[in-house]
């Protein structure tokens, strides 16, 4: 088979490559619109357009490369991003007691986001190898297994947010690979009582835990909580987001001249966990439907494409980024409209950060490179 070879570009999926485009310029807007009005002045803009320049030419080198080739180096690559959330880990930036980065070349990098793209491509790998035995149980504990040392290793950071997105992943492609329902059936049986347990421990008992946080169980308790003052205080985050959303209007601010009326420059993580509080008041009611429909029509694209994929790998690969996207998206999303606890995820192509960037591009560009190879 080669793994190097000439490309038709008219077999490129381009609603997927559009979608992902237009998302990526809207993103460059809004963290520059968060860059202007900070009072840090950070040069995230400038970062955010490095990361599209990097992740634009990754993807074009990626588009001549086969999926298949790159899934047979997937091993090395699992080991590789396993190495540097361990040094993350124990030697990485701490910032507001958190070990999350390591910074390269004065720019922030934060391997959890890669590792979620790394960890795809080589769960495909293995279950295309045991794609006859996935109705046995040793197989389903090597995936978790596979699974469970990064997302550990997330988790202690600590980066509980990227530890579940890691978990709906695992858990999706566990389903799609054709496991069966006896050990889906077996597992779910001894997990669902220890989750259960550890939920009444920590919220009932106050049970500390090394990977659960006080302030990650404060805020799911405020979240529930029916005391007003109580909610007020917890959620003021997700309640000034929701100010500014709501500010917005029909068809946003982005026309208006005075920022200073802005309702989110005052909000902390507006750039990144809290953008969509900017995509909102600039974009208005009509920009953020537009916005939710992009993926919408991204997504569905990336299950069209795993039902047309030539072989199984490929098919699992589109499976696993569809997850990826539908996790983030509707937890960003989530968090800023006050439907979901507050907790830290990027809204994919949109939020501020190098690493989810490039990350992000490389795991629609394993999709583009599948739709280019489906007649294969």
């Amino acid at each position: 088979m080669e793994y190097f070879k000439k490309i038709n570009f008219r077999k490129l999926d381009y609603i997927v490559f559009l979608s992902m485009t237009i998302l990526i310029f809207i993103g460059l807007y809004c963290v520059r619109q968060a860059d202007i009005l900070s009072e840090d002045k950070n040069g995230l803009y400038t970062k955010q357009l490095l990361g599209a320049i990097i992740g634009s030419g990754t993807i074009l080198v990626m588009l001549f490369i086969d999926y298949r080739f790159i899934s047979k180096l997937s091993f090395l690559m699992y080991i590789g991003i396993t190495l540097i959330l361990a040094f993350t880990l124990f030697f990485g930036n701490n910032v507001n007691n958190v070990n999350r980065w390591i910074t390269i070349a004065g720019i922030p990098f934060q391997p959890s986001e890669l590792a979620k793209v790394v960890l795809i491509i080589f769960l495909a790998y293995l279950c295309d190898h045991f794609k006859n035995k996935m109705g046995k149980f040793y197989v389903f504990f090597i995936l978790a297994a596979i699974t469970a040392v990064p997302t550990l290793l997330i988790v202690l950071e600590p980066h509980l947010s990227s530890g579940l997105s890691i978990l709906f992943i695992f858990a999706v492609l566990v389903y799609s690979s054709g496991v069966s329902y006896k050990v889906i059936g077996t597992v779910l049986a001894v997990v669902l009582p220890i989750i259960i347990a550890i939920i009444v421990s920590v919220t009932v008992f106050n049970v500390k835990l090394p990977f659960i946080q006080s302030y990650q169980i404060n805020r799911v308790l405020s979240f529930l909580s029916t005391d007003e003052e109580e909610d007020a205080a917890g959620k003021f985050q997700q309640n000034q987001a929701i100010a500014a959303i709501q500010s917005g209007g029909l068809s946003g601010k982005m026309l208006v001249e005075d920022d200073s009326n802005k309702n989110y420059r005052n909000i902390y993580a507006n750039e990144s966990d809290f953008i969509f509080s900017i995509v909102g008041e600039e974009l208005g009611f009509v920009g953020s439907i537009i916005i939710i429909l992009l993926y919408f029509a991204m997504i569905v694209r990336c299950f069209i494409i795993a039902s047309q994929a030539p072989d199984y790998i490929g098919k699992i690969i589109c499976i696993g980024v569809s997850s990826l996207l539908i996790f983030q998206v509707f937890v960003n999303i989530g968090v800023s409209t006050s439907l979901l606890p507050n907790t830290g995820l990027p809204l994919p192509f949109i939020s501020y950060g190098v690493t989810s960037l490039v990350s992000s591009m490389i795991a629609v560009g394993l999709v583009l490179n599948i739709s280019l190879r489906r007649n294969d």
